[in-house]
């Protein structure tokens, strides 16, 4: 059977095409170092690439919002040890001065460095970190102690809070109406009347008239009631299944208030301020006793906040260990094997040029070259 010469040729430029495209599809993956041009080469490399590459994203993302919380962190520890360093010295002080040895005058010189320990307290409690105060919760643009510049700075803020009278709050339902949102913001905790223990607001609308607030749990009784909202800090994603709030919490800095206010009070005991019969010795033993009480608080905030930063450290550990070996696994499938390659682009360069001379041989014979 004669196979006629359009046939051949149709045929040899196929596979030319076909040789030449292998070709091309090769020296791109040499130069560029990637396996896969278009997802069309191997889909299911290719979605499995687009998936660690997105986890990969959404890691480094998690990463530097663990930087930040670390930062935070760090910035308030600093400033905690500082109060502690300050508790130790006004507890010397306080003994110091508590017996019936010392005289007023000597009470009155251990007043003047109490004073100054005061003023230090405080600019620790108004440690900032990035232009945020670290100890005022969510209004971390307000300073939380303020000091009146004169001798007793005692003008002190706390954990801010709301209160939102005329709620209207529905039972079996998360949604609360609101007469205005002024002091509420996601994350804070709400109490009141039919609202359960350890709820939080997971969202605001103001779109609506009057505004509504979404809570974590819903109420178990309806009505108009006045709620309380308290505000620790936001938390931050440092994993898809991990959030952490690098502020201290309400209760904490409320401590922390506390033991400005009874270094304030041994201050008032040393100077007297109330005329005391006993010379403010009684004051001084009060003072001294509700000192140690802060110590104590300030020593469990600083242990909270070191277990923080040492449970962010392993979140960033195993981040980065998870993000090198996504990189390996892609690298499995995106990368060329250069050897390999290189040995498959000299096998379709053969078979191509072998091709071109079968060709040129087949198609250059007519039926003149039968005729003897």
């Amino acid at each position: 059977m004669r196979i006629p010469n359009l046939t051949m040729s149709d045929s040899l430029i196929l596979r030319l095409n076909t040789l030449n495209v292998q070709q091309t599809q090769l020296n791109n993956q040499l130069s560029s170092g990637q396996r896969i041009s278009l997802a069309s080469e191997d889909p299911e490399a290719a979605s499995r690439i687009m998936s660690m590459r997105s986890e990969q994203s959404n890691l480094q993302v998690y990463t530097k919002n663990a930087d930040r919380v670390l930062g935070v962190a760090q910035a308030s520890y600093a400033a905690l040890d500082q109060l502690q360093t300050i508790s130790s010295r006004a507890g010397e002080l306080a003994a110091l001065s508590n017996s019936g040895n010392v005289s007023p005058a000597e009470r009155k010189a251990y007043a003047v460095e109490l004073n100054q320990l005061i003023k230090s307290s405080i600019d620790a409690g108004n440690s900032t970190f990035q232009g945020e105060y670290l100890f005022n919760g969510a209004n971390s643009s307000v300073k939380p102690f303020a000091d009146d510049g004169a001798a007793t700075p005692a003008a002190l803020v706390t954990s801010p809070s709301a209160s939102v009278a005329g709620a209207i709050v529905s039972s079996a339902s998360a949604t609360i109406t609101v007469t205005s949102l002024t002091g509420l913001a996601v994350g804070q905790t709400i109490t009141g009347t039919g609202i359960p223990s350890g709820s939080t607001i997971l969202a605001t609308d103001s779109s609506t008239t009057p505004p509504t607030i979404t809570l974590s749990n819903a109420a178990t009784a309806g009505g108009t009631v006045t709620l309380a909202a308290a505000y620790d800090g936001g938390s931050i994603a440092v994993s898809n299944s991990l959030s952490i709030s690098p502020f201290t919490s309400g209760t904490s800095n409320a401590k922390i208030a506390d033991f400005v206010t009874r270094l304030i009070a041994l201050r008032d005991g040393l100077n007297n301020t109330a005329g005391a019969a006993d010379g403010g010795t009684a004051s001084i033993t009060a003072a001294r006793a509700n000192l140690l009480t802060s110590e104590n608080d300030v020593i469990g905030i600083l242990a909270d906040n070191a277990a923080m930063q040492t449970r962010i450290e392993a979140v960033q550990t195993q981040a980065a260990s998870r993000f090198n070996n996504l990189g390996s696994l892609i690298s499995k499938d995106a990368d060329v094997d250069l050897a390999q390659t290189t040995v498959n682009l000299t096998r379709a360069r053969t078979a191509y040029q072998a091709a071109m001379q079968a060709g040129a041989q087949m198609l250059k014979l007519s039926l003149l070259d039968y005729i003897p």
